[in-house]
């Protein structure tokens, strides 16, 4: 199959990847894998370690240079061949909670909406050369990158807007709370219980019994707090208290 063919979602392409193969994880050396943030939950999960933790012993973090907003890479191991810390001559000792672009591989996902080619070709991947034949709607979904789409739903909201795309990010503040919502949650738990956050925002109490021990609900809850504030300004509700404060300094100011 050539890379450059497009598939779309009830397209046929052949694959299937085993330690038979003479590449076997030969895909997980020398490339750069992008961390989604619920990418960076799991895996810290799996591993048992705090979000700081799992970002300063296995993460590199970059500013993306359209958008000024951090992007997550997951760490090679610079003394063995570049290879991922977590691939094993038996495969990935992660599996279960592997990263979103080891799930969608051979396929690369297209701008247009459920459109994708095939990343790279027979020569360098056997896999293609198996006789078993897979639509690609049904590899997502035994990859199990559906869920990906509606965790991280309003985190595609924020980072593909056009006021974000069009508008790089300059301010290093926004771009540590970006950081801290997406990647860090240990941090943004605290943040949000430790300052002046729950005087400010107005946030159900169910939600906030959630979010104390939920990471995966917190995760959620900080994609919402960055649509508020980057995006739309009424994905959360600041609390009438505080805004009729606001516009009684500046009513004091203007005057």
């Amino acid at each position: 199959m050539s890379k450059e063919k497009v598939l779309s979602i009830d397209s046929k392409f052949h694959f299937s990847c085993h330690p038979g193969l003479s590449c076997f994880t030969h895909c997980c050396r020398d490339v750069n894998i992008y961390l989604s943030p619920f990418d960076v939950l799991r895996m810290r999960k799996r591993l048992g370690l705090s979000s700081g933790e799992f970002l300063d012993r296995y993460t590199v973090s970059l500013i993306g240079e359209g958008t000024g907003l951090p992007v997550v890479l997951l760490k090679m191991d610079e003394k063995q061949d570049k290879k991922c810390p977590f691939v094993t001559p038996q495969g990935c000792s992660i599996y279960e909670d592997r990263p979103w672009a080891c799930r969608m591989f051979p396929l690369d996902k297209c701008a247009e909406y459920d459109q994708f080619t095939i990343l790279t070709d027979p020569s360098r991947c056997r896999g293609l050369d198996e006789p078993q034949e897979l639509y690609v709607e049904d590899y997502l979904k035994e990859q199990g990158l559906l869920v990906y789409e509606e965790v991280e739903a309003i985190f595609k909201l924020v980072s593909n807007s056009p006021r974000v795309l069009s508008e790089k990010v300059v301010n290093p503040r926004i771009v540590q709370m970006y950081y801290m919502a997406c990647y860090d949650l240990d941090r943004f738990r605290k943040f949000i219980f430790e300052s002046r956050f729950l005087d400010i925002f107005e946030v159900e109490p169910e939600v906030i019994e959630r979010i104390k021990d939920d990471d995966l609900e917190l995760l959620q809850f900080g994609f919402k707090w960055l649509q508020f504030g980057m995006v739309m300004g009424d994905a959360l509700k600041i609390k009438e208290e505080v805004l009729q404060e606001a516009r009684r300094k500046q009513a004091v100011q203007g005057s």
